[in-house]
């Protein structure tokens, strides 16, 4: 069984940290084409920054922050990449840089053509603008990794799920592999204090697609017209994905891959 243990911030600098030098100039242009992308796959509100590991520094961040966090854009760029942590609620700090860890470490360790075809999805809860705690979901769109200074900097984004009713703990974290349709789920063990493999259904590209659009409130004629194929494709599609997961309604579907952090 694969297991992730916590990783305190010391631990996760010694990993994560170099010092040499990453070799970009300006990292929002680097992402510029992810960060344009990011509303047509975001299920809510969502801010964006970038990490810079040789640096551990936080070298951008998105206008909006200081709508869906308590601090301004100022605050964030510039600032250690652990003010993001201490945004974090502290029962689910240490396990988002377990999964930020081992996200990172095996993105890296693909070849350059498949390392976009990772997807990462860690759920925690976080401080909103008015300093309560929330359900997010954090993701890693683009990833830069120098293998000569073995720097690594990484655009994360946090998309608000307030608007997501969770009954008790949600699985934390889910790895995609989207070229051979295989996904990794984690969840935090109740007995013992570590991550663990969550046994859950295998959800293929195209019906991740369609629960995307799901859980933005979209039905069976707006999918169709959004994904251009048949509505009889569709409804098939929801027909599977309710047996994988033993759920009725396309209600009971969005609560259960929501709580089960499948998309």
């Amino acid at each position: 069984m694969n297991e992730i243990k916590p990783v305190s911030p010391d631990e996760f600098i010694q990993t994560a940290k170099t010092n040499r030098q990453l070799g970009l100039v300006n990292y929002e242009d680097f992402f510029a084409a992810q960060i344009k992308e990011a509303p047509n796959f975001a299920i809510g509100p969502y801010y964006w920054f970038i990490g810079d590991n040789s640096k551990m520094l936080i070298t951008a961040a998105s206008d909006n922050i200081d709508q869906l966090t308590p601090f301004t854009q100022q605050e964030w760029v510039n600032n250690s990449a652990f003010f993001f942590a201490e945004n974090i609620h502290a029962e689910d700090s240490f396990y988002v840089l377990s999964a930020l860890q081992l996200a990172i470490a095996k993105i890296e360790a693909l070849p350059d053509d498949r390392q976009s075809d990772v997807r990462v999805n860690i759920y925690a809860r976080m401080l909103n603008a008015e300093k309560k705690y929330r359900w997010v979901l954090i993701q890693i769109p683009g990833l830069y990794i120098n293998k000569e200074t073995r720097g690594t900097c990484g655009l994360i984004m946090v998309t608000d799920l307030s608007h997501f009713n969770f009954n008790g703990r949600p699985v934390m974290m889910t790895l995609t592999d989207k070229v051979n349709n295989r996904n990794e789920y984690f969840h935090i063990a109740s007995d013992e204090m570590k991550l663990v493999n969550a046994a859950l259904p295998n959800i293929t590209r195209q019906e991740q697609k369609i629960l995307q659009l799901m859980a933005k409130g979209f039905n069976t004629p707006q999918i169709v017209k959004e994904l251009t194929i048949a509505y009889s494709t569709v409804e098939n599609h929801k027909r599977n994905l309710r047996k994988k997961t033993n759920t009725k309604t396309s209600a009971e579907l969005v609560h259960y891959v929501m709580t089960n952090n499948l998309l």
